[in-house]
């Protein structure tokens, strides 16, 4: 259902086989609200087998700006979503059953402010924890957050920050995770 100007492809990450490609000026939810697409590989090829949007989409949002997957896992990063002030930002947590996914939980930062920007810089999944980054937070000085998944809860952890940090360093621009290492830019 691609359109002009959808924006399908600014980010894409692919675990086993599963692929998400995000496509963060969707419309489905109003103009620029955004989606993930995802697709499997199947023995007929790679065929899209959903196509997420959060249940609390809205015009704006951006969500699939950022994206994640790892095994029945998907992250995907709302970087304007306005639930705590204007663009503060969210991501949200999908979950495989078979071949169907469903919205298991939305992420944001306990001490989310206005302009934050919460999962604008990059997103990061792998089996029960996440990490989102947030490089405008702070007068850009950046920080990341890590959740953690315990059951159907996903809790943030903690908040990493620069042991120096200073205004226009953008920690958080990028984040990967992998078991019990994060690595952040």
């Amino acid at each position: 259902d691609g359109e002009a100007n959808d924006q399908f492809g600014n980010e894409v990450s692919i675990s086993g086989d599963y692929a998400i490609v995000g496509a963060y000026q969707d419309d489905d939810n109003g103009e620029n609200s955004g989606s993930a697409h995802i697709f499997a590989n199947t023995e007929d090829g790679w065929i899209q087998q959903s196509k997420l949007t959060p249940v609390d989409g809205a015009a704006g949002d951006n969500f699939g700006w950022t994206i994640s997957i790892s095994g029945d896992y998907a992250l995907v990063g709302a970087l304007n979503d306005d639930d705590n002030g204007e663009n503060t930002g969210s991501a949200y947590v999908f979950v495989r059953d078979g071949d169907n996914w469903s919205q298991q939980a939305k992420l944001v930062a306990d001490d989310a402010e206005a302009g934050d920007q919460f999962s604008m810089g990059d997103v990061s999944i792998d089996g029960d924890y996440a990490i989102i980054g947030a490089h405008v937070e702070g007068n850009r000085a950046g920080a990341a957050y890590i959740f953690v998944h315990d059951g159907e809860n996903w809790t943030q952890q903690v908040k990493l920050t620069s042991n120096d940090p200073v205004a226009g360093d953008h920690f958080g621009a990028k984040v990967s995770i992998d078991g019990s290492y994060a690595l952040v830019s």
